[in-house]
């Protein structure tokens, strides 16, 4: 088997980071709210979510759990994944063509009384900011690690956050270090989105941008213009969630749209790269267009912090980036040419090939204080196999990369904010 020796791989990604040349982005997903680094503050990942809620619409009414398990029956029909998402899709888009009629068992007003419940029961599983009520509790969070290394490096190009995530975690640590950001939206009493300013950032040079692909706590739709707004006190009913089908005017795009073509472009230039930390790649648009663009830019990268734990039906643990048939990996290795690499937590897929996570040679007791921080080695082995000795053991320089954890990536961004040590410590 192959090997990859993360020292060598975090070497790169601390001259990425502090190059002034670089066009720096990331796309953080739900494992960004799950990993917050609060014990009791953390939204559920999308499948837990989508479980907690469907138990909640069984519970209500047997009217409403019998629809949501049909739909849940064709949506894994149409082999597309089963979630929040795919629940509140399926249902806008029955309420545009029902009519008069019934579908799943359900008329109109039946399937707006769905849409509200999953989205107020969202909404109650997504409002971990109201936990954050002191000022200490919200510095403590894993993004505001991520705010302070925003914050301290001193770049040409601001970076880029994108997130598929609905919670306000992104604004307060921003926020909460006195970091400019540009989000979409134009005004100050409602808001709106503005296409036009998303697809012209050079308006906002300055700013880091903050982009939340699927939607977000406190947007809604305004009728009387077709507009997207934002209001901190809309209806918990009316929170927008995407994809979703929503009718829009032809001259405007919706803001799922406008932020997936910023997702391109930004990759389309030259120089960028898009690390993604707690994101599954379970959008397959959203994958598409990653591929697609990387085809496209120049030499632009994706470098995929992939959190690939999985335990299965035996209750032992596995790691998905060893399936070949694995689609992060076939993207790796298949379909973009070299330009993305990801970093599983004992497995990576780097310049297009598999391998295991080995330091190649032993490290100092500095430099392991050092690895710490990124690579956790494996404990030794008994000497009796052959190989490198340890005093009556054998190391064996394998172990579990640490990145892919949300909490510890951002302590690795903000030591690095931090420390005036040469890349050979790393």
């Amino acid at each position: 088997m192959n090997t990859h020796d993360p020292r060598e791989h975090i070497k790169g990604i601390h001259q990425i980071l502090i190059s002034d040349k670089k066009r720096i982005g990331f796309l953080f997903g739900a494992g960004s709210s799950f990993a917050t680094g609060l014990p009791d503050v953390f939204i559920p990942a999308i499948d837990k979510m989508t479980e907690v809620i469907i138990g909640k619409v069984v519970a209500h009414s047997a009217e409403l759990g019998t629809a949501v398990k049909e739909i849940r029956a064709e949506t894994e029909d149409a082999k597309v994944p089963f979630n929040i998402e795919s629940i509140l899709s399926s249902i806008e888009a029955k309420r545009a063509v029902i009519g008069a009629g019934k579908l799943n068992g359900l008329d109109s007003n039946g399937f707006s009384n769905l849409a509200t419940l999953v989205k107020t029961e969202v909404v109650s599983l997504v409002s971990v900011h109201e936990l954050l009520r002191k000022p200490e509790d919200r510095k403590r969070l894993a993004h505001a690690q991520l705010a302070n290394w925003v914050q301290k490096a001193r770049r040409r190009f601001p970076a880029e956050i994108f997130t598929t995530n609905y919670d306000y975690l992104f604004e307060i640590a921003l926020e909460g270090s006195g970091i400019p950001y540009f989000d979409g939206f134009s005004g100050s009493f409602e808001p709106f989105f503005c296409p036009e300013a998303v697809e012209d950032v050079e308006a906002y040079p300055h700013l880091v941008k903050l982009w939340k692909m699927h939607g977000s706590l406190g947007w809604t739709y305004r009728e009387s213009d077709k507009a997207v707004i934002r209001q901190q006190s809309a209806p918990e009913d009316s929170i927008l969630i995407y994809p979703s089908h929503l009718k829009y005017n032809t001259s405007k795009k919706q803001p799922y749209v406008g932020l997936i073509d910023r997702l391109c472009a930004f990759l389309q230039q030259d120089d960028a790269v898009l690390f993604t930390c707690g994101y599954s790649f379970s959008d397959n648009h959203i994958n598409e267009r990653i591929v697609t663009s990387l085809r496209r830019g120049a030499n632009s990268h994706v470098i995929a912090m992939y959190y690939d734990e999985y335990w299965d039906k035996d209750k032992k643990v596995g790691f998905s980036l060893t399936d070949e048939a694995n689609g992060v990996r076939s993207m790796a290795t298949l379909e973009t040419g070299g330009k993305m690499s990801v970093y599983g937590l004992r497995h990576a897929v780097i310049g297009g090939k598999f391998g295991e996570w080995r330091l190649r040679d032993e490290p100092k007791m500095i430099e392991s204080i050092r690895i710490s921080q990124y690579f956790d080695e494996d404990a030794a082995t008994p000497s009796d196999v052959v190989g490198v000795r340890k005093g009556d053991e054998r190391w064996t320089g394998t172990g579990r990369f640490l990145l892919p954890d949300f909490r510890k990536l951002t302590e690795f961004l903000n030591d690095l904010s931090s420390s005036d040590g040469p890349v050979s410590t790393i």
